[in-house]
């Protein structure tokens, strides 16, 4: 049943009080175990998880953290006025199966076992593909990409030779990064004017961010075409992407890229990407933060919740591996994005 924006607000508040606060972070990022962490978790309205504790329980627990986050983003859209509800499941389920196509050529390419590779994917149902399986048992990561022709993905293809040239996965990583954000950006044109900044600025922002890593990991390449590599870029433009491949101090020219992005792509300077993706993370919380206070009785305070939940998310997954890794809360915390307020 679809109500009014402004029900939906109310209820939308509501739930973010809900959200796990400061302190049961610390308490679950401070379990000894992955066992008490899960004793801890039983605690909080996560509830009991039934996993085995073996060598899978981390997969297992993602998979039970991204269940209840689809959950949520349910509970919202049932709710939510048409065209926004439609609106925000298909930025999460375009997002969800643009990780699972990932994870998917990235088992191709290391020749995982079709086992393997089913057992890394996200539960959800395919949005815009037709079948997983049928992509999962492709005999070759070019078998795969080529039975996307003719759909949302079929521009995969045209990375296929990049895909040979460089013996990498990163030029079908990269483009499915441009798949999502054009993709979304067109879709934000479904909603009013007034709700499409914030969609933006993340979608641009995310997408910014991985042209960076990318060219990272172009250093030391010689005569890289950037128009090839980057045909999409958003707040840092080419010539920063070629002063990052080419330049011969890295910290220099991280430095000076503009703000927001020197800072997230800070830890880079020590190789830290773990934490360069928790800065992402940080930054867009704070980005729905500025939206949310901007309008508290709108779009933005809906959006905000969801991109919360996901970071929460993505919390509990990084404990959850950290711990049955037996990661102490010191250095697990400093990946953790808990300012909840």
């Amino acid at each position: 049943m679809n109500l009014g924006t402004g029900y939906v607000v109310l209820r939308t508040h509501a739930r973010i009080n809900d959200l796990l606060d400061m302190d049961q972070m610390k308490q679950l990022a401070d379990a000894p175990d992955v066992t008490e962490f899960l004793n801890r978790l039983k605690e909080t309205s996560y509830g009991e998880f039934e996993v085995e504790l073996n060598e899978k329980v981390s997969l297992d627990l993602e998979k039970n953290f991204t269940k209840k986050f689809i959950e949520r983003i349910g509970e919202i859209v049932r709710i939510t006025p048409s065209k926004m509800g439609e609106f925000l499941r298909a930025y999460f389920d375009f997002r969800f199966e643009v990780l699972n196509l990932k994870r998917i050529l990235r088992g191709k390419f290391t020749d995982s076992s079709e086992e393997m590779i089913k057992e890394s994917l996200i539960p959800i149902d395919p949005y815009l593909i037709k079948d997983y399986d049928d992509l999962v048992s492709s005999e070759s990561l070019e078998v795969l990409v080529r039975k996307l022709n003719g759909g949302a993905y079929e521009s995969l293809i045209g990375k296929l030779d990049l895909y040979k040239e460089y013996d990498a996965i990163w030029p079908m990583e990269l483009e499915l990064n441009y798949i999502y954000a054009r993709n979304i950006l067109r879709l934000t044109e479904k909603l009013p004017a007034k709700d499409r900044h914030i969609v933006n600025s993340l979608v641009k922002y995310e997408t910014d961010v991985e042209n960076v890593l990318i060219a990272i990991k172009r250093r030391g390449k010689e005569n890289v075409n950037l128009d090839e590599v980057f045909p999409v870029t958003y707040g840092i433009e080419k010539a920063d992407l070629k002063n990052v491949i080419e330049t011969d101090d890295l910290g220099k020219a991280i430095d000076e890229l503009k703000k927001p992005y020197n800072e997230v792509l800070a830890p880079i300077k020590t190789g830290d990407i773990a934490l360069v993706r928790a800065m992402l993370r940080k930054g867009k919380y704070e980005a729905a933060t500025a939206a949310r206070a901007g309008d508290q009785f709108g779009f933005n305070v809906i959006l905000a919740f969801l991109v919360y939940s996901e970071i929460e998310k993505d919390n509990l997954v990084g404990l959850s591996w950290g711990k049955a890794q037996g990661l102490g809360s010191e250095d697990l915390l400093k990946y953790i994005v808990i300012p909840w307020n």
